[in-house]
């Protein structure tokens, strides 16, 4: 008796708990709506239909246009053409902010259950000024993609610490010069930026109405410094990353390890195929392993736009897809993201985790959500940042062709090109050399 009795206590719990985590979606009583929603990812239709179960009278259509900030901005200027949902990277969200592209959604996505949903972190890439304008699906968390059978033919161990990596890339090219240990991105701000975050630091951010920039800071010089050694030695090379030579690099083991997003598993198993069951991955080396730290490459959000005509269902709707667990399961299964910034992933995480194929039968489901673990910091990226991105790439390209000498005073070369950037656009509000 005790046994049915306790029984039926752990089901009328499940139950209960269930209840209370449905009772953080709004029950919507307008009218039925069809929403439109632009999205670059894959099979996003799978979560739309659990959402579509949950929400009968919320109908999403989904439109994938590849990346669409050109077709954005130009909807932007003449002031309508806009879906009701538009995904965007974390680090060009402040830019369409700026431009007025998205609508507050506070009112149905209070802060106290954004964070309850989301983490505090994720407040910097889809809020501002206390307004929230959308949600966050995938992580960029950081991570090292390795060939193992290039580490064992060679020796080499698996970097705990940057020192560690350095002294692992060292022995590589002497072992064979023909071989990359790793390469950095000609271009690409955001990989930069990654590596200060993942050292606890960060280049620029916003608070109280005022943007600062501060890229010559203790963090990011120890950063760059370490970078450029190995870069000024030719240890690391600078490579055009995403081209089809560095694919095939990958594919062929001509590259034993890169150090990126979470997301580029799949990136891998696209673009690299023949590889398959060499690779593996773990948490980035550490700075401090004492006190691990982690910081991100990527990752995009859904925010819902000022011309969106049914605001409330759109909130709803991208609240729904990127914390329920019915839309984690399928996201992660059909659209293989890793959708780990909402904190029910946790929920689902047993479900979702287990051996893989291409990364020879370990489970990196389970290494990848340590990794996301270790971000506990965030900061707001600026309103600027193709231009951010496009003065990093000049100044990588006139170190390549020799005009800049030590890679190091790249660095401020690029907060110069930044605050000039800034003032141009006719910012007035920024402080320079101080971080909040």
């Amino acid at each position: 008796m005790k046994r049915v009795i306790l029984g039926l206590l752990v089901a009328l719990l499940a139950v209960s708990v269930a209840f209370a985590a449905d009772d953080i979606y709004p029950e919507y009583k307008g009218e039925p709506v069809t929403l439109t929603m632009w999205a670059w990812t894959s099979n996003e239709d799978y979560s739309i239909r659990e959402f579509e179960k949950a929400y009968p009278n919320i109908k999403v259509q989904w439109e994938n246009f590849g990346v669409h900030y050109t077709k954005a901005q130009t909807a932007i200027a003449a002031g309508e053409g806009l879906p009701d949902v538009l995904m965007i990277e974390y680090t060009f969200a402040p830019e369409f902010m700026e431009l007025g592209a998205f609508v507050p959604i506070n009112q149905w996505l209070p802060e106290e259950k954004f964070v309850k949903l989301f983490g505090e972190p994720a407040l910097n890439w889809c809020a501002l000024d206390g307004k929230i304008y959308g949600t966050p699906q995938d992580s960029g968390a950081i991570a090292l993609f390795y060939r193992k059978d290039i580490f064992e033919k060679y020796g080499l161990t698996v970097p705990q610490t940057w020192p560690e990596f350095a002294e692992q890339a060292r022995k590589l090219r002497q072992a064979d010069p023909n071989l990359n240990f790793a390469t950095v991105p000609l271009g690409w701000a955001l990989w930069w930026i990654g590596q200060v975050w993942e050292a606890g630091g960060k280049v620029f951010d916003y608070k109280d109405g005022k943007w600062y920039i501060d890229f010559t800071n203790p963090v990011a010089e120890k950063v760059f410094n370490f970078w450029g050694e190995l870069i000024d030695e030719g240890t690391i090379k600078i490579e055009q990353w995403w081209s089809p030579d560095w694919y095939n690099s990958l594919n062929v083991g001509k590259t034993a390890a890169v150090i990126i997003g979470c997301w580029f598993a799949e990136w891998l198993r696209y673009n690299a195929p023949e590889s398959e069951g060499l690779w593996r991955v773990t948490i980035p080396p550490q700075w401090d392993p004492a006190n691990p730290h982690n910081g991100m490459i990527g990752g995009s959000g859904f925010y819902v736009t000022t011309h969106s005509k049914n605001p409330e269902a759109a909130a709803i709707f991208v609240m729904w897809l990127n914390s329920h667990p019915e839309s984690l399961k399928c996201l992660h299964k059909y659209s293989n993201l890793p959708v780990m910034v909402s904190t029910r992933y946790a929920e689902v995480l047993d479900e979702v985790a287990g051996p893989d194929k291409f990364f020879g039968g370990q489970n990196i489901v389970e290494t990848l959500w340590e990794a996301h673990k270790l971000v506990d910091t965030a900061y707001v990226a600026l309103p600027i940042q193709t231009n951010v991105d496009q003065a990093l790439g000049l100044l990588l390209q006139d170190y390549v062709d020799g005009k800049i000498k030590k890679f190091a005073d790249i660095l401020p070369m690029w907060e110069e090109a930044v605050v000039k950037a800034m003032k141009e656009f006719g910012y007035d509000n920024v402080v320079v050399g101080e971080l909040p």
